[in-house]
């Protein structure tokens, strides 16, 4: 009996020792920091005081021309091969401002554009909320 006890013992311990060797490791690794979103106004105050700015609108190309904020550029992201091709002629170096219809699609776009290096900016509540506020588009 005293052999069995020391062979489970053993056992767990490694298996102990083997899990928090797994959650040191874990540990150590940097998290993915949260997109900063922002509402309308503070999000289109830091845009323009931003020398590095580009407002991206990741609506559909129908969409952004209904309306859209001024100075923004257009880039799908719902068509993925557009994106991704668009993404390859952005620079790194810029922080883009990103919004949608709803911040649905922006915070997907901006996630992902995060984890790709991208230094992003998301607008809460995307058009609906700036227009809700009274703030100007172009149609």
């Amino acid at each position: 009996m005293g052999l069995w006890l020391a062979l489970i013992i053993r056992i767990m311990k490694h298996i102990l020792l083997t899990l928090l060797a797994a959650l040191s490791f874990c540990g150590s690794c940097s998290a993915q920091t949260p997109v900063l979103t922002l509402e309308p106004k503070p999000f289109i105050d830091a845009s323009r005081a931003d020398s590095t700015a580009v407002l991206l609108d990741v609506r559909r190309p129908s969409e952004f021309a209904e309306d859209h904020i001024d100075g923004a550029t257009n880039l799908d992201w719902l068509n993925t091969k557009v994106f991704r091709r668009g993404m390859k002629k952005l620079c790194r170096q810029r922080t883009y401002y990103i919004y949608c219809r709803s911040g649905r699609r922006s915070n997907a776009a901006a996630v992902y554009m995060q984890k790709k290096g991208f230094h992003v900016v998301d607008m809460k509540g995307g058009i609906l909320l700036w227009k809700e506020q009274g703030l100007p588009v172009v149609k």
